[in-house]
């Protein structure tokens, strides 16, 4: 146990050290943060302090190229370990959380290993401070703002708990565990006031029936969310027992990804291909792969909502802009590497393909589609993207050829062929051939009227024409 105590309640040498730190905190934030850290080390259980070394550090963030959004880029270097209440070092992990926000202030998972080591520690205030370091980073996430519900009521603060509840039923009307965590409050409130009939009672947020319905069917969620953390438990003990066998890693990685926790899915994958049989694993690198692209999408679609919500919001608009970037890149990267190490793995040369396309660098692309063809689950929309991007620079003959090639091959007017002999009737028109484009446009029209400008372009035809 830690005791969590004021700067005034430190030794008279570091509270004149930190005096002089706050002044040099504009002029010199560099310095400052070292005197903070410091001290901190020595005093642990300064939640003040810790608080004062936060917001500088978030502050120095925040004024760099990318800001916090930035944590996007490093989802790769996440470090390896299991949350948890269980470890057998909760001092040595709260100075390894302290060291790894100091690279990363917007490191998600290393907030969450500062609230466990805290929690285990008995320091339930600055637990309840790295959970709201997180409402910081990412407000709209629904598993944090649990969690900062619960320590809320740990820490003695039941009121902030009732409100954090009031939220999550904002984002997620009927949530069950919304509903728990403001009973639980709602009656250590009535406990600590010994006045139940004037507490803020849960149950005076259900209004109607319908919600009480929805509450009950987010409770059998719950259980399954208690079953997937006794699932973790059983599973780690089994990788103590075996560290050297993959599917436990494997496991593990698919429990938190189903519980929703993605940093510790990718991170046990990482750690599995770390191992002497995990190196070779091309299986464990899509894997990762393909999980850091679901933690890519679960971020952007969090600032897309924070978008919608505030469309004038410059950072969200910037944080949304930089996020959708830095998954671009990521694939990007992984592919290149992927493509150079397995150079006849046709799908992920298609893959590569389109994100150049999408870049607007069709000479990058022509090649990866060209040679994606010879797989045959990407071959017709290889050829597709192959016609597009010789359209795209002017090669007109040659993208009417894998276009005419696609419209023979497919029997079905499905998307695909729609899209070919759409774009078969744009080279028409590009090339001043306006009755071929009309003919190749009028056997969409004929199939599907809705489809982009087709009908527009027939009607234009007809009206010019006279016909």
């Amino acid at each position: 146990m830690i005791e969590e105590i004021l700067i005034t309640q430190l030794d008279p040498r570091q509270v004149k050290q930190l005096d002089a730190a706050d002044k040099a905190s504009l002029s010199n934030p560099g310095y400052s943060v070292e005197v903070y850290a410091a001290i901190l080390k020595q005093s642990p259980g300064c939640l003040e302090l810790r608080k004062k070394l936060r917001a500088l550090q978030l502050r120095i963030a925040q004024s760099s190229t990318k800001g916090l959004s930035g944590l996007l880029g490093k989802v790769t270097s996440a470090p390896f370990m299991l949350r948890g209440k269980g470890d057998k070092d909760p001092e040595g992990l709260l100075v390894k959380a302290e060291d790894l926000i100091a690279k990363s202030p917007g490191n998600v998972l290393a907030h969450h290993m500062l609230a466990d080591a805290a929690s285990a520690l008995g320091m339930m205030k600055t637990a309840v401070f790295a959970f709201e370091t997180i409402k910081k980073i990412q407000p709209k996430d629904l598993k944090n703002l649990k969690e900062l519900g619960n320590a809320y009521i740990e820490a003695g603060d039941t009121e902030s708990a009732i409100t954090v509840g009031g939220e999550i039923m904002k984002l997620s009307p009927g949530d069950g565990d919304a509903e728990d965590l403001m009973k639980r409050a709602s009656v250590a409130v009535a406990m600590n006031k010994g006045k139940w009939e004037q507490s803020e009672d849960f149950r005076t947020q259900l209004k109607d029936e319908s919600e009480a319905q929805s509450l009950e069917q987010a409770g059998k969620a719950v259980t399954d969310s208690k079953s997937l953390e006794d699932l973790i438990r059983q599973t780690y003990e089994k990788y103590e027992k075996e560290p050297e066998n993959l599917n436990h890693y494997r496991q593990l990685s698919d429990y938190y990804q189903r519980y929703g926790d993605l940093e510790n899915a990718i991170a046990w994958i990482q750690e599995a291909r770390k191992q002497e049989a995990g190196q070779a694993d091309v299986s464990l690198e899509e894997k990762e792969r393909q999980l850091t692209v679901e933690y890519f999408d679960s971020a952007i679609d969090q600032w897309e909502k924070a978008f919608q919500e505030s469309p004038n919001d410059e950072a969200v608009r910037k944080s949304l802009e930089e996020s959708v970037l830095n998954k671009k890149q990521y694939q990007k990267n992984q592919l290149e590497s992927l493509v150079q190490r397995y150079p006849n793995d046709y799908g992920y040369r298609y893959e590569l393909g389109l994100i150049l396309f999408e870049e607007e660098d069709y000479d990058g692309s022509l090649p990866h589609f060209q040679l994606a063809q010879r797989n045959a689950k990407v071959r017709l929309d290889a050829i597709l993207h192959l016609g597009r991007a010789y359209s795209r620079k002017n090669f007109n003959d040659l993208a009417i050829e894998q276009f005419n090639l696609l419209k023979n091959e497919i029997q079905v007017m499905d998307e695909r062929k729609k899209d070919a002999i759409y774009e078969l009737g744009c080279c028409f028109e590009s090339m001043g051939n306006q009755e071929g484009a009309i003919e190749e446009f009028k056997l969409i029209y004929s199939a599907d009227i809705s489809f982009k400008d087709v009908a527009d372009k027939i009607n234009a035809f007809y009206n010019q024409s006279g016909a």
